[in-house]
């Protein structure tokens, strides 16, 4: 299921209610302080949105990574994704700096 919104409109076409669909799959994931995990993607996924309890960092099909330094090559790993477009994308790193519990919600 690809994420459609629904989009409720008052009369004069503002929006009063936006929602998305159910998820077709979700994970979890407890990490350890400063530990990456590797997570596989849900077959057949198109989309993932993440939450967590805490900031985290990802990086698709490699090894997130806490930055420690200037990262200026294009390699480092985003602070709190939101949304993802991962068609092709078969692995997703995750690391936090302290505990975390993050939460991948697929579509597809």
């Amino acid at each position: 299921m690809a994420v459609n919104i629904l989009r409720y409109a008052d009369q004069d076409g503002r929006p009063v209610l936006l929602a998305r669909n159910a998820p077709d799959h979700v994970d979890a994931r407890v990490l350890a302080a400063n530990v990456n995990e590797d997570h596989t993607v849900a077959t057949d996924a198109k989309y993932v949105i993440f939450s967590s309890t805490v900031d985290f960092y990802a990086k698709k099909g490699g090894t997130a990574a806490v930055p420690a330094a200037d990262v200026t090559d294009g390699t480092g790993s985003e602070l709190n994704p939101t949304i993802w477009y991962i068609s092709g994308i078969t692995t997703i790193g995750l690391i936090a700096p302290t505990a975390a519990v993050v939460t991948l919600t697929f579509y597809k």
